[in-house]
Order: C-alpha cells, then structure tokens, then sequence
C-alpha cells in the first residue's frame, strides 16, 4: 500500500477545489487585487476554482462532492504509527458507513481537504468536527529521498510535511478514487 510517489492525486473525475484564498498582498500587507498588467496581478484570489463542498452522509461520513471521495469524518482520537494507521483503515466497516474498502490516503487526496481560507484549524469543521492540529494526518505517500519518512499533512494551515513514519499521528481514512 505504500506508494513512492511523492504528489500522486490519483481519483479519475475529480475536480481540484478551489484554495479558499480571497485576498491579495504585496510584498508586505494585503491590496485590493491588482488588474493586469499591474505588479502583483496573477494571485490565487484572482482565480476561482470548483468551492469547497460537502455532503454529510449522516453516517460518519463525509462526501467530498468534488472528487467523489468518502471520508471519515472524525478521527478515532488516538494517534498512530504509520502501520498502525494502515491497520486502522484496513479494519473500519461497521457502522462507519458500511463499507469495507477504507485505506490511508494518498498525500494529493488529504491536500484536497484543506481550506486555505482558514486557519487552525483550514478545514471545514462544519463537516470535520475536532480536527486535530496538534500534529498532522498521515498520507500513504514515503518521500523520495527516504522511505522511513511518509508526507503528512497538517491541518493548522494545510501544507505537507514529511514526518519519520515509526512516530505517531493522526488518520482520516478515506474510501473510492486511487
């Protein structure tokens, strides 16, 4: 189940959600968002993406109405090896939804959670209640210089980081895509 590849977004229909940023800046403090030809045109508040959207499934789930993606929509509240949240997924039917084809997330999957528009935590926690942020939550993705080391992704501001894969974290485990 470990995957080498650092960025692999692999579900098939997804649409990327846009990043939640709605503000511009110079070099030092936020603008009005420049027009083109103007310095600083070109910012990630100047292009709008597919929202952020999610249905609750009423189940402890989550469906990202995005990329088609099912996650748990809290975490089990105890932090994990990476094999052990492996062993977690691996393990999740009843009554989380029913389904038995849980697994880690690849790092593209759990990057497509993070609102940029938010912070600490930059998750829609009207659908992800309690999500942690002391810490970060596992991807199944090693680095490409170190396969002890897995890229995880912490949700006090959304960015990836990699972390030694025998410490213990958190894990949001998500069904459908690859």
């Amino acid at each position: 189940m470990l995957s080498k590849t650092a960025y692999a977004f692999a579900p098939s229909a997804e649409t990327l959600p846009d990043t939640g940023i709605k503000k511009c800046y110079d070099n030092t403090k936020e603008i009005p968002c420049p027009n083109p030809g103007q310095a600083f045109y070109g910012q990630d508040a100047q292009y709008l993406g597919a929202q952020l959207a999610y249905k609750d499934n009423g189940d402890g789930t989550v469906t990202d109405l995005n990329t088609g993606l099912m996650w748990e929509q809290t975490d089990d509240g105890q932090r994990h090896t990476f094999q052990e949240a492996i062993d977690y997924c691996e393990a999740l039917t009843l009554p989380l939804g029913g389904y038995s084809d849980w697994r880690v997330p690849n790092v593209g999957e759990l990057l497509s959670l993070p609102d940029f528009g938010r912070y600490d935590p930059a998750i829609d926690t009207n659908y992800f209640p309690g999500c942690r942020t002391s810490g970060c939550y596992w991807s199944n993705n090693a680095t490409l210089e170190d396969m002890d080391y897995i890229w995880v992704v912490s949700f006090v501001e959304g960015f990836p980081h990699q972390w030694d894969k025998n410490a213990t974290d958190w894990i949001r485990c998500v069904r459908g895509g690859h």
